[in-house]
């Protein structure tokens, strides 16, 4: 089988990745598409499209150019620039690798829970202004919180395992969990209005789809506490930005901590970006030392597995009738 590996630049190949291919049998064909079409080119006759580092270049349009592949592969999480329905109406599995970034983005999103709750980030930028003010209003502290999660895999779950020495309560809503998964790990899942209500921390894990994209606007912030913290480590459109900064400003909500933008970088006329009450990491959540490897290692697996027409750990498109004589699941 060929794989066409379709990477941003230089940095999302680790040296050890083309031989480790090899020696798994595949045909490996490495490039950095400037454009769609220089993507098709190179993956037209490709069993196997693997995308690392959301290479916007797989469009609708060249879809019927893929001729012979069977999957696609993103690496990570995120499947947003994949045209997901017409790989399914193709019969092309859809997978993905979520769990290499979950740890990096669990751990970030405590991080940006404590920045908040502790008003990490106000008070630092004081001090080094010249002041000492010890009376920094903090919202609310970990312990005794109630904490939300919007959405309940693998990044989620990392989450409420690690804020569970904290004693918060958590919270969860995912209409494809069962509560039953949620209790394993002393979660109670709820509907998505009573998240929003009672949460003192809402943080929001979920993939941007057509049923994601601002899912958090000006009506559910106002269901929000006016002490609440607003976390979105997952994609910037989920949440209606001119809706966020009007909130943050007259007092809907206390503060929010994001690592995704609707536009990135941040454009010089984002309405977040000048805000006291907000903390912005550069879509940088799930960087490690080595998150690289473990992009690279679940995606050679995921490609072996498919080269065997084995289902795949983690895939979109369940729906899907796929080309190749794979199992019924």
């Amino acid at each position: 089988m060929k794989i066409a590996f379709l990477r941003k630049h230089d940095q999302f190949l680790i040296d050890s990745l083309p031989g480790a291919v090899a020696e798994a049998g595949f045909e490996f064909v490495d490039c950095q598409p400037k454009t769609p079409q220089e993507a098709a080119d190179v993956a037209a006759d490709a069993d196997i499209v693997w995308d690392m580092g959301g290479v916007p270049m797989i469009t609708a349009e060249i879809m019927p150019q893929l001729e012979r592949c069977g999957a696609i592969i993103r690496g990570g999480s995120g499947t947003d620039n994949i045209p997901v329905a017409e790989a399914t109406e193709m019969g092309i599995i859809v997978a993905n690798t979520p769990a290499a970034p979950a740890l990096g983005v669990s751990e970030h999103t405590i991080g940006l829970i404590l920045a908040m709750t502790r008003q990490i980030g106000r008070s630092d930028r004081e001090v080094r202004a010249g002041g000492w003010d010890v009376g920094v209003p903090m919202p609310t502290l970990v312990h005794g919180s109630t904490i939300g999660l919007v959405g309940f895999g693998y990044i989620p779950r990392g989450v409420a395992a690690r804020l569970q020495p904290f004693g918060a309560e958590l919270l969860a809503y995912d209409p494809v969990v069962e509560p039953a998964v949620m209790a394993e790990l002393d979660v109670r899942s709820v509907s998505f209005e009573e998240l929003l209500v009672q949460s003192d921390v809402v943080s929001l894990h979920v993939p941007l789809l057509k049923t994601t994209y601002h899912l958090i606007g000006e009506t559910e912030l106002e269901r929000m506490k006016p002490t609440s913290i607003l976390i979105n480590t997952s994609r910037g459109p989920i949440v209606d930005s001119l809706a966020l900064a009007k909130a943050l400003q007259n007092g809907t909500i206390a503060g929010a901590a994001v690592d995704v933008l609707e536009e990135e970088p941040a454009a010089a006329d984002d309405p977040l970006v000048g805000l006291p009450n907000i903390i912005i990491t550069p879509h940088n959540a799930g960087r490690h030392a080595l998150l690289l490897d473990d992009f690279c290692r679940l995606g050679l697996q995921t490609a072996i597995d498919l080269s065997q027409y084995k289902w795949p750990v983690s895939y979109v498109n369940p729906e899907v009738v796929p080309r190749w004589d794979m199992p019924k699941r």
